[in-house]
């Protein structure tokens, strides 16, 4: 059990089948970083009417779903499974866990579902077991990443989680993991698995490989929402995305707002001010409906809010109509841009400290300071960055890294990721609760087989996580790790 189950929350779950396989022959090759492929540009996406199906707000109405363009910034290295073909590849995060996940595939099971399946390869020289990563029902450090709506799908029922599994050095075992299915214009999510590095993997047409966890009863699967906060001074400011907080045209909260609010609650540092909620909308209907459905939205939000912080705020709510984009509802040649429409669907909501107190640079600490780190990539994924950070151990023997992916309101943890561009500081974003952890980063210290929070001699780590994105027009920020003394200089890349 890793230390990750101190905290019992659910959140991005997810339900494994897995079933195991021999040792890996002359055949399998051994892949440690993402498999060649068209780009996701390449991909031919659905043919539909942009405007069909749509009202105020632009959401695709049940039954005819807007066509859908991957997200800003989707992996390059990601192929497109065909049947039968292979999949995306990725390697370990830790060079002592040399673990690999292979012929990672994303395959829609009717209209409630989607299965990822992949073969997770043990090269190591002893057995490790699925229990150790996490990657069994019990703790479940998997999760599944829309960055283009910024949504997470959760575990479609308790009781389709399989049994722990032993892989023995060479051999693979088959994993199968059933979610919630996200929109029919979602063309791709990014993957995070316990051990792995993340990576975006395309949604195939197709039939998954035969599983029990395929067959299990189904229940409603959760969705939750991407809670990320940018602070500068004493604003904090949070975004979160209207297609997770409500129903198509609606203004009534859905279930995954409640837990967003509450979980954006924990992640206010000010104990006192003004909150404002604007909400705002794309440009598909009437100005007047985009205006009156956007200040009710914020007007939930707010009602929701209240309690959450309490009386030590004072509240007002603002609708935007479509007045206030983010991005291009429209492309270059004037045809529909769902990605783009997405990112401006959002409620925002700005706490300003009526202490003033200033957020914006966090306090790192030296706890790795026998360590080297340096950057390994940033890089745009939509409205995020996920940034990933290089840390290895020149000494001659382990070195303790005590990371832990809990959120603590007025600081970071050892290990942890935060950013800065010009004045203002990017937290790393969090799912709503429940969740078995906080943020959409290193999912927990397994960096070696035989035991946790701690770097073998010799060894190197990458950290990782995924941050709210600067204005487009940025492109170099700080990345701060917590524990190593001083910021590291990023440039930020496409994809």
């Amino acid at each position: 059990m890793t230390p990750l189950t101190r905290r019992l929350a659910a959140g991005v779950a997810l339900v494994l089948g897995v079933s195991a396989c021999g040792p890996v022959r002359q055949a399998a090759r051994q892949e440690s970083s993402p498999a060649a492929g068209p780009t996701p540009s390449e991909r031919a996406a659905t043919d539909a009417d942009p405007g069909a199906g749509a009202s105020a707000d632009g959401d695709p109405a049940d039954g005819d779903p807007t066509a859908g363009t991957p997200a800003d910034g989707a992996s390059a290295d990601a192929s497109t499974p065909a049947a039968g073909g292979e999949g995306v590849s990725t390697g370990p995060v830790s060079t002592a866990l040399r673990v690999e996940g292979r012929n990672m595939r994303l395959t829609r099971v009717g209209d409630k579902e989607l299965a990822l399946q992949f073969e997770l390869y043990n090269g190591t020289d002893a057995d490790v077991s699925l229990g150790e990563l996490g990657l069994e029902g019990r703790e479940r450090l998997l999760a599944l990443v829309d960055p283009q709506k910024g949504a997470a799908y959760g575990l479609m029922g308790a009781d389709r989680i399989s049994e722990d599994a032993d892989v023995e050095p060479g051999g693979t075992a088959r994993v199968t993991a059933v979610f919630a299915a996200p929109p029919e214009d979602t063309t791709e999510l990014l993957v995070a698995l316990n051990g792995l590095l993340p990576v975006m993997v395309p949604i195939a047409s197709g039939t998954p490989e035969d599983d029990p966890a395929l067959r299990g009863p189904h229940a409603e699967g959760s969705t939750g929402a991407l809670v990320c906060k940018v602070s500068e001074g004493g604003k904090e400011t949070f975004r979160l995305p209207s297609d997770v907080l409500f129903a198509f045209g609606s203004a009534r909260l859905s279930s995954a707002a409640t837990s967003a609010i509450a979980a954006l609650g924990g992640r206010v540092a000010a104990g006192s001010g003004t909150v404002t909620v604007e909400g705002h909308t794309d440009a598909v209907g009437g100005d007047a409906a985009n205006q009156t459905l956007s200040e009710q939205r914020a007007e939930a939000v707010a009602r929701e809010l209240r309690p959450v912080l309490g009386d030590g705020f004072t509240y007002q709510a603002i609708g935007h109509g479509e007045r206030k984009p983010v991005a291009p509802n429209t492309t270059a040649g004037g045809g529909d841009d769902p990605a783009g429409r997405a990112k401006n669907r959002r409620v925002e909501i700005r706490v300003d400290s009526r202490s003033g107190e200033r957020t914006s640079v966090p306090a790192t600490g030296d706890e790795l300071s026998g360590l080297r780190a340096e950057v390994d990539s940033v890089r745009r994924l939509s409205g995020y960055v996920l940034a990933q950070v290089r840390v290895a151990n020149p000494g001659g023997r382990a070195a303790p890294l005590p990371y832990e992916n809990h959120f603590t309101p007025k600081q970071l943890t050892t290990g942890q990721l935060a950013a800065t561009s010009a004045a203002a500081r990017h937290d790393l974003c969090g799912f709503a609760e429940p969740t078995y952890f906080d943020f959409v980063g290193t999912l927990s210290p397994t960096f070696a087989p035989d035991g946790l929070d701690e770097l073998p001699a010799g060894a190197e780590v990458t950290l990782w996580g995924l941050l709210p994105a600067p204005d487009p027009s940025v492109t170099s920020i700080k990345l701060h790790l917590a524990g190593y003394g001083r910021p590291l200089e990023a440039r930020i890349t496409d994809g």
